[in-house]
């Protein structure tokens, strides 16, 4: 039976919904839309990563010591860690759509690999109001946390491979606690390492995610199935309506709004690179600050690489005795400074620009989503020398995954254990091309920005525009001479 739509008042649908252009929708393709109907569409994504990270685990836990030779840490942290910063530059949540830590939980949540199930192995409790207007802050606090269990314990070093394992399996396990109590994906929205990153890296990419195709059809349905649920599929994990995404921010591509709309007012859509990053219309302040806080961070682990940091930390150590490196009070202290200084900027940017009516948060939210892409492309310059210098290692490694003497495909001999991809100032120049790269999409994401969001109240536009490219430039600026100094240091 046909579901009768109501009449709605247009009265801001403008501004509350994202454009869409049927010419971008991916899922009017004849064979993506049947894909994306079945219900075994996303299981057949997470499930090679699932059998990849099963292994990661196995072989950490039981295979050789030597990590150069060990499938968990070769696989890990000289290719995965590299490839996932592409995906997101690229895609946006696509490492959500495969990711192997959110599915395993949710397959025991819902007791299915794919099938609709009427009730779910949970509590289902809801995540606390009062927690989620910290948004995707919890998400960089457990990512600092980490990184910081990363480096002390030397496990992206890489080091010993069981150390690996044991991160992978924290994780996972932490995914399945989480899912277990609270409803959906609650992991992915608020808990998850990698999410806040994901969400602010991938605003670049060039898919929007699922959204609405006609607006007055979507807000006259009655019974928003995309957000409930139906027999078709479950209401959507992320909490995301179709109808309002104005970013890619918390689109996680499981497909269930697509599946669960009555009427196909569902799609897949693409954009252009960018269109996140100056899309938004209700910007959010937990994202323009894990911006600043993951800029800090990445900041540190090359900072961290430079011949003064040993004696600075050492130093450190000494007098607070904390038995190793990195000492928390300049791990938390590198990342906090420069995450304030660039948090900063945006006043002084409002106060010389003699802003009218408008708060210090107006300014800093907008101008923290024009330094995203900078960010991101310090993240991902960052992963290139093991990239480069190791990725190969994989050849060997997939014939004798546990560092055992084995030789399964004829290749643990490889000579391309050695070979790198590229000489050291390959490496280098690799890494300025890419921040370059970054600091030039950020400069024009912030002009874009700048003349939507903040030349109306702006007494002296000009100088809004020159100090907020000032920011994106020293910053930039900044980050190529670390990389020069670092040379190439993984």
């Amino acid at each position: 039976m046909a579901v009768r739509l109501r009449e709605v008042h247009r009265d801001g649908i403008e501004e509350h919904f994202g454009p869409t252009d049927a010419r971008r929708d991916l899922a009017r393709i004849p064979i993506v839309g049947r894909l994306l109907r079945s219900r075994a569409f996303q299981f057949g994504f997470i499930l090679p990563n699932q059998i990849i990270f099963w292994l990661v685990m196995a072989t950490g836990l039981l295979g050789a010591a030597l990590p150069t030779r060990n499938f968990a840490t070769v696989i890990t942290w000289y290719i995965w860690f590299c490839v996932v910063f592409l995906l997101m530059v690229g895609v946006g949540r696509g490492w959500c759509l495969m990711c192997p830590f959110g599915g395993f939980a949710e397959w025991s949540q819902r007791r299915s690999f794919w099938s609709r199930k009427k009730f779910s192995l949970s509590l289902g409790l809801r995540w606390p109001e009062r927690w989620s207007r910290w948004g995707l802050l919890w998400s960089v606090g457990m990512f600092i946390a980490l990184t910081w269990a990363e480096e002390y314990f030397n496990i992206a070093g890489p080091g010993a491979p069981v150390f690996t394992s044991y991160l992978v399996i924290f994780i996972i396990g932490l995914a399945l606690v989480t899912f277990l109590i609270f409803e959906r994906r609650t992991f992915c929205r608020y808990l998850c390492p990698l999410s806040a990153l994901i969400g602010t890296v991938g605003s670049s990419g060039m898919v929007a995610g699922f959204r609405t195709r006609d607006r007055d059809v979507c807000l006259k349905c009655p019974t928003k199935d995309c957000m409930r649920g139906s027999e078709r599929g479950y209401g959507c994990p992320w909490y995301e309506w179709p109808g309002s995404a104005t970013s890619n921010l918390a689109c996680g591509l499981c497909t269930e709004c697509f599946k669960n709309c009555p009427y196909e007012n569902v799609g897949l859509f693409v954009q252009p690179p960018l269109t996140s990053v100056i899309a938004p219309v209700n910007r959010r302040l937990d994202v323009a600050w894990a911006v600043a806080l993951l800029f800090g961070l990445v900041v540190f682990q090359q900072v961290n690489a430079l011949p003064f940091y040993p004696q600075l930390d050492g130093w450190l150590n000494r007098v607070t005795h904390f038995p190793g490196y990195p000492n928390p009070l300049d791990y938390l202290g590198i990342i906090g400074i420069v995450a304030l200084a660039v948090a900063a900027w945006p006043w002084l940017v409002r106060a010389a620009a003699r802003a009218r009516s408008s708060s210090p948060s107006a300014w800093f939210k907008p101008i923290m989503y024009g330094f995203a892409p900078l960010m991101a492309s310090d993240y991902l310059a960052r992963q290139l020398p093991r990239f480069w210098d190791h990725a190969l290692r994989i050849v060997p490694a997939i014939s004798d995954p546990f560092g055992l003497g084995w030789n399964l495909f004829g290749t643990a001999h490889s000579n391309l254990y050695n070979v790198h991809l590229l000489s050291p100032a390959g490496v280098v120049h690799s890494q300025l091309i890419v921040v370059g790269l970054g600091a030039l999409a950020s400069l024009y994401a912030t002009q874009r920005i700048l003349r939507r969001d903040l030349y109306p109240v702006a007494g002296r536009p000009a100088v809004a525009t020159v100090m907020s490219s000032a920011l994106i430039l020293v910053a930039g600026a900044a980050v190529l001479l670390l990389y020069v100094a670092m040379n190439g240091a993984q």
